[in-house]
């Protein structure tokens, strides 16, 4: 099968693609990378240690020719690969490229819908994705939505049916995880030894550098507990357009010291198994948030904003503490609560979210449920 990325970014849905190409060809599946983008390229080596082939769509970088450009491209690497199913990561490309792929009688297609529909937002925005949708009906067999909040939004904003979309939960390698975040990672990416390290109380998020997420909120949330004279620090682990924005803020209100963009890392579970306070920081049209399942994994206690996706995955703020979205004057009362008591972390409640992890939201689960959807099982 096709699985189409937008690049091999090292982060998000290319890594997960990474590990779920593992598991299906354990099950005997033959994926196929294409990307659109040919940068970043970060993750090429990795694909290609596993075994995965890579294919790059060179196409248009603006005008409407670059639709037209991605069926016809679509066409002639179905006709080429003769893949029995396209699994399409971007949202919205996917009706054109689901036209080329049927055009060469590819049986099965279904895209991967990772946020909410950008309603109230981006009046604008959410039109030209229900429009994307419409054309791609008669050649999409499923939406598939990676959170129940995710399904409603789709099918109230979009137009489709019920019978159009599945939930799949995007999955992690929980076992995997807890084992190596019983490590201990530096920000630089030393290993410290184990044992008692005098160090400030460590916030950590991990996301995209993107409009979807709120790292504002926290950055904000640091410089109010600062101000309060706490001794912390607050780790920001991704990458993305705003970078410049961030440190822009970081500098304004001077935490310079205190507020690390630790950008793009491969040694996240460790990372997590220093941090006193996991906080995932986002807006409503969050999808999942597959770090906050990673913090369940990792025995990282959590902190989230009252999100939908947050509270699917928290169960409602009984797996962690749910802040109001945008609030960082409470989000720092929050933490503050956890720097007071030195980050307890409550044995049952830690327990209960890294079981749910582990059978709620499971990579091997999430691969066998792609694989049946496509009908390459």
């Amino acid at each position: 099968m096709l699985v189409v990325l937008p690049s091999l970014c090292a982060e998000g849905t290319p890594v997960l693609t990474l590990d779920l190409c593992d598991r299906w060809m354990a099950l005997g599946i033959e994926p196929t990378i294409v990307t659109l983008l040919d940068r970043p390229n970060d993750l090429a080596p990795e694909f290609r240690d596993h075994g995965v082939a890579v294919e790059r769509m060179r196409l248009p970088v603006r005008g409407l020719g670059r639709f037209s450009s991605l069926a016809t491209a679509t066409y002639e690497l179905c006709r080429r690969l003769r893949p029995q199913a396209v699994l399409s990561m971007p949202l919205g490309w996917h009706s054109f490229m689901f036209t080329g792929a049927r055009g060469a009688g590819v049986p099965r297609t279904a895209a991967h819908v990772g946020n909410y529909p950008p309603a109230g937002q981006d009046p604008r925005s959410l039109s030209k994705f229900r429009c994307l949708i419409q054309i791609g009906r008669p050649v999409t067999d499923r939406l598939i939505c990676c959170s129940s909040y995710i399904q409603e939004g789709v099918i109230h904003h979009f137009g489709v049916s019920r019978a159009e979309t599945e939930v799949i939960y995007n999955g992690v390698d929980v076992e995997a995880f807890s084992r190596r975040a019983e490590s201990r990672a530096t920000p630089t990416g030393g290993l410290l030894e184990r044992g008692p390290v005098t160090k400030p109380f460590v916030i950590g998020m991990v996301a995209r550098y993107e409009v979807h997420k709120d790292h504002p909120t926290l950055i904000r949330a640091a410089a109010l507990l600062r101000r309060e004279g706490r001794s912390i620090e607050v780790w920001l682990v991704g990458e993305g357009s705003r970078r410049a924005e961030y440190q822009r803020l970081i500098h304004d209100l001077d935490l310079d010291d205190t507020v690390k963009l630790l950008g793009v890392r491969r040694d996240v579970p460790e990372l997590l198994g220093q941090m006193d306070v996991f906080v995932f920081s986002a807006k409503p049209d969050e999808g999942l948030g597959v770090a906050l399942i990673e913090a369940m994994a990792a025995r990282t206690p959590i902190v989230a904003t009252d999100v939908g996706a947050c509270r699917e995955v928290l169960l409602d703020g009984q797996l962690g503490d749910l802040v109001p979205a945008a609030d960082p004057a409470t989000m720092a009362r929050a933490l503050d609560r956890y720097i007071a008591q030195g980050s307890p972390r409550d044995p049952l409640r830690i327990e209960q979210a890294r079981k749910r992890a582990l059978t709620t939201f499971s990579i091997d689960e999430m691969a066998i449920r792609y694989a049946r959807v496509l009908d390459v099982a």
